[in-house]
């Protein structure tokens, strides 16, 4: 990326962020999206740019590897690319009151990501929240069981989905299941995407 001038791979950024927003990019299968990286290469405002600093052939990898791939973190408020994102599911703390209780205060100084996590504070204890959508369950469950073994505050791992996607209910158990194998709780919630 650094090749790349700085103001250029910011518009480059907002730009893809702002037609992911209109292309419902989260309900979009594999190949949907795999159609889209192909128009991006093309596109004035993206491939166009992006072309001047590096190969044609490398456009493709530094979008998938660079915006797409931090868009969710970037969506729950997290990280450099946070700034670009025009659309946000709830932040930290609305997730904890979602999820356990309006009681619930997440610690901002405790933020951890791959899976998201921090320290949320309650009535009478602390837990440590690990939140992210189903695809990931392994990663948050690993993260239980780490967080489990290093010591400090129970981990609770908390399945999102953004509204409009469904799990089923044997999808649910599943999750319940394999997470109680860890002695984990976990919870399912569901998110609203807005736009900031």
């Amino acid at each position: 990326m650094s090749d790349i001038d700085e103001e250029i791979r910011r518009e480059v950024i907002a730009e893809v962020y702002r037609q992911v927003d209109e292309l419902d990019w989260d309900g979009m299968a594999p190949r949907e999206r795999s159609q889209w990286y192909v128009r991006w290469i093309d596109d004035p405002l993206i491939g166009g740019k992006l072309t001047r600093f590096i190969e044609r052939d490398r456009v493709r990898v530094w979008i998938k590897d660079g915006p797409i791939k931090e868009l969710p973190r970037a969506r729950y408020g997290i990280g450099s690319y946070a700034q670009f994102s025009a659309s946000r599911y709830p932040g930290m703390e609305q997730i904890a009151h979602q999820a356990i209780g309006p009681d619930w205060l997440a610690d901002p100084k405790t933020v951890d990501v791959k899976p998201n996590r921090c320290l949320v504070r309650g009535p009478q204890t602390d837990v440590l929240m690990i939140w992210g959508p189903a695809a990931k369950l392994a990663d948050l469950v690993w993260a239980g069981i780490n967080a489990r073994v290093d010591g400090g505050a129970e981990p609770l791992i908390v399945v999102t989905s953004p509204q409009g996607t469904r799990l089923s209910g044997g999808e649910k158990l599943r999750h319940r299941l394999l997470a109680k194998q860890a002695s984990i709780e976990l919870l399912h919630i569901t998110l609203r995407l807005t736009r900031v």
